[in-house]
């Protein structure tokens, strides 16, 4: 990471090159804490995910925060409000606090941006394992990932919903 000494209000600016950031094994996902809140004056968090066709997440309803995915590489469905989305590189889709969502890799080797409130990241952080190298975990939570995760729902004011809703 660099960091320069010029700031404004406490906050500094900095680059997080590609394969730098604190790095996670999470829900399947390869994932870099690109930028915290408290790096961004408590603008937005923002992550980047790795991962194989076949990850997915549980359709789930945030509370307290917005979530947002751009997609780098690769391909995702995104189900959110009731439809599915094919969303390709280059392309972003949005979630609203308050409504239901979920989404699947469908190509291997996908790349994207997860930007979130401020402080949503530490969610990641919260239930994902240390990543020792860039491999690509399977595609699936462990076990200990889905404890860790049920023990914070409150935290992060988040509720499960229900299986991923893609039908496969």
């Amino acid at each position: 990471m660099v960091v320069t000494e010029t700031s404004v209000d406490g906050v500094a600016p900095f680059v997080r090159r590609r394969d730098e950031g604190d790095r996670l094994n999470m829900f399947g996902g390869l994932t870099f804490i690109k930028a915290t809140g408290e790096e961004t004056d408590g603008a937005y968090g923002v992550i980047e995910q790795r991962a194989n066709a076949g990850m997915r997440t549980p359709l789930h309803v945030h509370h307290a925060e917005d979530e947002l995915w751009f997609v780098i590489d690769g391909q995702l469905s995104v189900h959110v409000g009731g439809e599915t989305f094919e969303v390709g590189a280059g392309d972003l889709a949005f979630g609203p606090r308050g409504v239901p969502h979920a989404f699947r890799v469908d190509e291997d080797e996908s790349r994207y941006l997860v930007i979130r409130n401020a402080g949503g990241e530490s969610f990641f952080e919260a239930v994902g394992d240390p990543a020792t190298d860039l491999t690509l975990p399977d595609p699936h939570p462990t076990e200990e990932q889905l404890e860790r995760l049920n023990a914070v729902l409150e935290t992060y004011e988040l509720d499960l919903l229900g299986p991923p809703p893609f039908g496969d």
